[in-house]
């Protein structure tokens, strides 16, 4: 059995911004890659594995041709020369995780691809794990509920919880098939994608579970041409993996210890020079809960 860590780069980035933003090494900044290195570390200890697959964000979104409103503001949100700078900076140190000191260490399952974003690597990833295989998706996203299986699971580092199929449905009361439903009712705030108006998900959720009696307002709002228009445009919108996007394919890594020294070096990351993330991959027993879905 093989247990495989999905990473949310792009999440674990600006999250990194947050924790080690202002280092630098020689002039250049330096922290965003060195938190990130270390949580590397961190999550290979956790989880006692080195199979990890990094998925980043493409900068063009199909989603975004077909609803041009789909995260319409996110680019716009910059206002200060200091904002653009911070931008800049973290962008430059994702690029280069990707195409200089990730390979340079030796993982190979780095993942990148036209019109689509890291949620659908990570979707396509979960959906097609083998079954005598787990997988951990590491992300905050709650998104990706959806694809919750009962060996795949949900790691979020700011709450340091594991997200199983049996918690999902004891809180919600659905499935997790059915996460993408109750979102194309109720919308994505995070997207940008509206809703039925005044539906909220709270409500969404309740009309799943059968509770939502026939001729009440939220039940002909939903059941509404118009409702009925929106929950069908956000499900292309929500739904994981987005149509289309192709599963990348696992390989085993080749991980060196000269690799990992030598980025160690370049960057000054002395601290980090002599835990190179190379596990003993001893899996844990009970680990995982099942549920039948």
């Amino acid at each position: 059995m093989k247990r495989w860590l999905v990473l949310d780069v792009s999440y674990l980035a600006h999250r990194a911004f947050h924790v080690m933003g202002h280092l630098e090494y020689q002039g250049i900044k330096t922290g965003i890659i060195y938190q990130f290195l270390k949580t590397i570390g961190q999550l290979k200890d956790e989880f006692q594995t080195d199979r990890i697959a990094f998925c980043f964000e493409h900068p063009h979104l199909f989603r975004r041709d077909v609803f041009p409103d789909y995260k319409k503001h996110r680019s716009t949100r910059l206002k200060t020369d200091e904002e653009k700078r911070a931008y800049s900076t973290l962008q430059n140190q994702i690029q280069d995780l990707h195409k200089k000191h990730l390979p340079r260490i030796g993982f190979r399952n780095i993942f990148c691809i036209d019109g689509h974003e890291s949620d659908d690597l990570m979707a396509a990833l979960a959906k097609n794990v083998s079954p005598y295989d787990e997988m951990i998706l590491v992300t905050a996203d709650s998104d990706m509920y959806q694809v919750l299986a009962p060996n795949v699971m949900i790691y979020s580092p700011q709450k340091q919880k594991l997200l199983t199929c049996e918690w999902f449905v004891k809180k919600y009361r659905i499935f997790p098939r059915q996460w993408a439903v109750v979102k194309a009712i109720c919308g994505c705030a995070s997207d940008e994608v509206p809703g039925i108006p005044g539906i909220g998900e709270i409500t969404a959720l309740s009309y799943l579970q059968g509770y939502v009696k026939e001729g009440t307002r939220a039940y002909t709002s939903i059941n509404s041409r118009e409702g009925k228009t929106i929950v069908r445009r956000n499900r292309a919108l929500v739904q994981l993996p987005y149509q289309g996007c192709s599963v990348p394919a696992l390989v085993e890594d080749k991980l060196n210890v000269d690799g990992w020294k030598e980025v160690c070096k370049t960057l000054g990351m002395k601290s980090l020079a002599g835990h190179p993330p190379i596990a003993t991959r001893k899996l844990g027993s009970g680990l995982f809960s099942f549920c039948v879905a």
